[in-house]
């Protein structure tokens, strides 16, 4: 198994040095980020691939608590670490939370958190790996224009035209469609960059592919998509201009 990526939130530097000290004893977790805030940790998690989350509750602008109330559910895997234990029980509420830590955390428990954290997303990954031998994951039509998306245990057949735009979020994919519903999908945008025709899609950013038919005008480093704007990675501006402008 690769290593566990994880993002360590908390609003206490202290708590993040502990923490890393922590995951440096363990040879299979990597720490990829720091966040300090709310704010800050829905941007990461908007931008890169995390497999969880070490996350504080008591944070100024959202907690933990909040946070996870925005995600709907499709966030990484979440273990709490705080020193309040009367959010225990609401914490559970949440399928992706693993774990709850109570502050001062000793090492002993925390590797033993990693453990757990570790078997379940080692089963969830067996678990997608059967789907897709068995052909039940998301795959484009190689006779028609539309796409299959699995979204939670329905698949769905999508044509290309009713596609707007794709965006990565962490190990999921969200496909908005012309009719304002979105489709969520366990699977990387590089993956699904390769099976769409380039012919109809483009990818304009490191986390968003879109419908070239739908883009309405190109303003600066933004693509206007009717009522939406999205952004244009800087890596991708030239052949993004090239694309739709020649």
């Amino acid at each position: 198994m690769k290593k566990i990526k994880l993002l360590i939130v908390d609003d206490e530097p202290l708590a993040h040095k502990i923490l890393e000290g922590y995951c440096e004893k363990i040879d299979h977790v990597e720490v990829i980020g720091n966040c300090y805030d709310g704010m800050s940790t829905l941007n990461f998690l908007n931008q890169n691939p995390v497999d969880a989350v070490l996350l504080d509750i008591q944070m100024p602008d959202i907690t933990g608590i909040e946070l996870l109330d925005t995600q709907m559910n499709n966030s990484p895997k979440v273990i709490f670490t705080t020193a309040y234990t009367e959010y225990a029980m609401q914490s559970f509420d949440y399928d992706q939370v693993v774990d709850y830590l109570h502050k001062p955390i000793r090492l002993t428990r925390f590797i033993k958190s990693l453990e757990r954290l570790k078997k379940i997303l080692t089963l969830e990954n067996e678990f997608y790996a059967k789907n897709e031998s068995q052909s039940e994951t998301p795959s484009v039509s190689s006779q028609s224009n539309s796409i299959s998306l699995k979204d939670n245990k329905v698949i769905y057949r999508i044509s290309y035209s009713d596609i707007k735009y794709i965006q990565s979020w962490g190990n999921y994919l969200k496909f908005f469609l012309a009719d304002k519903n979105i489709k969520i999908v366990r699977k990387t945008i590089k993956v699904i960059e390769s099976e769409l025709p380039s012919d109809q899609f483009l990818r304009i950013h490191k986390s968003y592919i879109v419908n070239i038919n739908c883009i309405s005008s190109i303003q600066g480093n933004q693509i206007k998509l009717e009522n939406e704007q999205l952004p244009i990675g800087k890596s991708y501006l030239v052949n993004v201009k090239k694309t739709i402008i020649g």
